[in-house]
């Protein structure tokens, strides 16, 4: 059937009106600058053809160019513009490059080693912009600049007898003689001067608890003679602990093999072995392998703090010359000069009749300083006392000041109590008393100022530290 003109336009009206109503999303162009809007097949949303030097979702954003734009060094190294030419070539940048790296556009990792940037035998490893080093057994640090290995108080006495124990101990005489772990400290002298385990003891071992984690670098044993006869470990093993309970044995490094340690010769010379790597922990214990007729041994342990920041800074060397050493006042025995307990004489474990300091006035404005020259980082002291003619004199506590002029001082504080802090010193006049200082000092100028003492104020002394940082 045919339509008439006129219905054919109504039908066409009807149709075109809910589309023009609709509109074009492109209609107007939302794309600046040229951009060509494409719609999608709904027609419900667009994006924007950018022509070349515009960006973003309508193209109103002037892209940057340039020689740095975008940035040509890698390894975030930094394009600056310069008139540079590589060849006859103009570039028109140049790359800054960031530590560890190098190339024109810092694209080269630099190989650190070749510098041989690790000490004392350290072995060097390449890494990404960086190194590492693997430190000898008694060096640390990240170039193995420190050096660990500082006997750590069994043969001084900074061990105390109730931190050696053994598996048991060896009775002698109907049980008169008693070798027990205690005695096991080098060069011990006197008729029971070492430690001998039990004849029944199938499996004797030592233990030392150090009291803190730290880190053990070696061990020197010795013999001795019991009844005239010699008597040594001649070999061993080692295991460490940090809770007393669970016990790791010292291993060949990469396998599951124990080392076994040789030990003595004779009853006398004393044998050293090294831990590559060191122990860090806070038990060590010794377990004899081979003994000469009898497990009899005296030793020491060697290390430092896991700091590494430990070492004598040179009271008992001598580094520290007498010069460095002064104090607010000198008794004199007998007012005779010949006995002139001179504050140079305060070094540890110093010999002789007059061996010490010994200050002219027994009171609490008394001091014993010590001048390192520059400012460093003291972590520790140990402190001993002396005897006078026969009578025992020692500090039983004191005080430390520090300064980095010599006259401006300040008061070592304790931390939690927000108080000067009085560290414990000696019971006795030759036994080694250790304090660690934590935090530790940094200064040029160490005081001593003695808040106790048994007797005359006598001081023996070492200072602990290092002079140079990582």
């Amino acid at each position: 059937m045919k339509r008439s003109v006129a219905a054919w336009l109504l039908v066409g009206l009807s149709l075109g009106v809910p589309q023009l109503g609709r509109g074009d999303v492109c209609d107007p162009s939302p794309c600046e600058n040229g951009g060509i809007c494409l719609s999608d097949l709904a027609g419900d949303s667009y994006s924007c053809e950018c022509p070349e030097g515009f960006t973003d979702p309508n193209c109103s954003s002037v892209v940057e160019v340039g020689p740095c734009i975008p940035n040509p060094c890698h390894n975030g190294g930094t394009c600056e513009i310069s008139e540079a030419y590589r060849g006859d070539t103009f570039i028109g940048y140049v790359c800054k490059c960031p530590g560890g790296f190098n190339g024109i556009h810092c694209q080269h990792n630099i190989n650190e080693c070749e510098a041989e940037p690790c000490k004392n035998g350290g072995i060097c490893t390449d890494l990404v912009a960086n190194y590492s080093c693997e430190c000898p057994g008694e060096f640390m640090g990240r170039n193995c600049q420190y050096k660990c290995s500082g006997p750590l108080g069994i043969e001084g006495g900074i061990i105390s007898n109730q931190q050696i124990t053994a598996s048991s101990t060896h009775r002698a005489l109907f049980g008169l003689q008693k070798w027990y772990p205690y005695y096991a400290r080098l060069n011990k002298k006197g008729l029971i001067n070492a430690w001998t385990a039990a004849e029944n003891d199938r499996w004797p071992w030592i233990q030392i608890n150090l009291q803190r984690k730290m880190r053990v670098t070696g061990v020197i044993t010795q013999g001795a003679k019991r009844i005239g006869s010699p008597e040594y470990i001649k070999s061993y093993k080692i295991a460490y602990s940090n809770d007393g309970k669970s016990w790791a044995m010292y291993k060949v490094k990469g396998t599951n093999e124990d080392v076994v340690f040789r030990g003595n010769v004779d009853n006398n010379t004393p044998y050293a072995n090294s831990f590559t790597p060191p122990i860090k922990a806070q038990y060590v214990r010794l377990y004899p392998q081979v003994c000469r007729r009898h497990c009899t041994l005296r030793m020491e342990l060697l290390g430092c703090e896991l700091s590494g920041c430990s070492e004598p800074l040179g009271m008992k060397s001598g580094h520290i010359q007498d010069y460095q050493i002064t104090a607010s006042s000198i008794f004199k025995t007998l007012n005779m000069d010949m006995f002139s307990w001179e504050p140079r004489k305060a070094r540890l474990d110093k010999q002789g009749k007059v061996n010490a300091w010994t200050s002219g006035h027994n009171d609490q404005s008394q001091w014993l300083q010590v001048d390192l020259l520059v400012p460093t980082k003291v972590t520790g002291i140990i402190t001993q006392g002396a005897k006078d003619f026969g009578h025992v004199q020692f500090v039983g506590s004191y005080k430390l000041a520090y300064s980095n002029d010599g006259e401006h001082w300040t008061v070592y504080q304790d931390d939690k109590q927000r108080k000067d802090k009085v560290f414990q010193g000696n019971f006795d006049n030759d036994t080694h008393r250790k304090n660690v200082i934590n935090p530790p000092i940094y200064a040029r100028h160490i005081r001593i100022l003695p808040w106790s003492w048994y007797g005359r104020i006598t001081l023996r002394s070492e200072l602990l530290g290092c002079t140079e940082e990582e």
